[in-house]
């Protein structure tokens, strides 16, 4: 069979060899990514329903999100 997998993207005759028998040709890993962690820990905040519809997480440096603050407090002024 040659359709790769949609989730992991792997074809089922990448498992087998010529002999058709299994073969660990890859190996799983994880991996903590920090970005990822702040996306959920923020999502998380978003209420369900209309009150959270349409709502987008985003990540924004450090430094661009200190400079919009002070923008802000500027133009409150």
């Amino acid at each position: 069979m040659r359709a790769v997998c949609p989730q992991c993207g792997t074809r089922e005759s990448e498992w087998s060899d010529e002999n058709g028998n299994y073969t660990e040709a890859y190996v799983a890993i994880s991996h903590k990514c920090f970005g990822c962690e702040e996306i959920a820990g923020k999502q998380a905040e978003i209420p369900d329903g209309k009150a959270g519809a349409g709502m987008k997480v985003l990540l924004l440096p450090a430094s661009v999100h200190a400079a919009q603050q002070v923008l802000e407090e500027l133009g409150a002024r």
